[in-house]
């Protein structure tokens, strides 16, 4: 990278810093473009030369938070000598660390990003990389017998991921009422069923027939002990057939 480069590199950073200082600090409806350059003394041309609007501030922002949690991941792909298990906990730590580490701001940059509900452009790009790296991290598992073996790695890198975006985004957006407590133990409950243990591997059934056929399949899949009574269970199966009726005809795929 030349000299030219590096300066632009730097002054990228310095505005995006600065930036998110004053969101901090002031709040993002209270800070204009103006407070940004004035603080940086540039010229408001410049800062358009690099952000196109405030908005692609926190895009940038949720862009690095993506960048971080790869790091995460790809640390972990190379600790060979700890289970699967064990690093997927520390992955979820590494997750919540950052979300939790500014409640109010992270809100923000989820609602403004889109980073929870739906991420286009290079953070969905960045998001999508992540699956594969965790599907990675699953593989390996089920190789050691360590991780279920009758689902695709790629499948159970999206029940993690949906695991931790509901529960963060309900602890995030304060969703419950009567209030969320710590994210760090919600997602340890959260967890507690162990659904990625060899435990709980099921039969090789089609989807919407283990939860069409009889609530005492719901028991296997989402717990590795029946502690649930059997109306809970009952329960769950109607709506969960409820549910998957609508989604039948939904195309299982990914697309680009």
């Amino acid at each position: 990278m030349g000299l030219r480069e590096e300066k632009k590199v730097e002054q990228r950073r310095a505005i995006l810093d600065t930036a998110v200082a004053l969101f901090r600090k002031r709040g993002y409806e209270q800070t204009r473009v103006q407070d940004i350059i004035a603080r940086l003394r540039i010229s408001e041309a410049t800062f358009f030369n690099y952000f196109p609007t405030k908005d692609a501030l926190l895009y940038e922002f949720a862009v690095e938070d993506i960048e971080r949690s790869t790091t995460a991941i790809r640390a972990e792909l190379e600790r060979h000598d700890r289970s699967v298990p064990d690093r997927i906990r520390s992955i979820m730590s590494s997750w919540v660390r950052g979300w939790a580490s500014d409640r109010r701001f992270n809100e923000l940059v989820a609602n403004r990003s889109r980073l929870l509900s739906g991420p286009k452009g290079e953070l969905r790009e960045k998001a999508l990389r992540n699956y594969d790296l965790l599907a990675e991290l699953f593989a390996e598992g089920q190789t050691r017998g360590e991780i279920r073996a009758d689902m695709e790695p790629l499948q159970l890198a999206e029940i993690l991921e949906g695991i931790f975006v509901i529960t963060a985004g309900n602890w995030l957006f304060q969703w419950w009422k009567d209030g969320t407590g710590p994210l760090d133990e919600r997602l340890t409950r959260a967890l507690l069923g162990n659904v990625f243990s060899t435990s709980c591997a099921v039969s090789a059934v089609p989807f919407f027939d283990l939860f069409r056929d009889s609530a005492a399949d719901l028991v296997p899949f989402f717990s590795t002990a029946s502690t649930r009574t059997t109306h809970a269970v009952t329960t769950q199966a109607s709506m969960w057939t409820s549910l998957t009726a609508s989604m039948r005809f939904l195309p299982n795929t990914r697309t680009s």
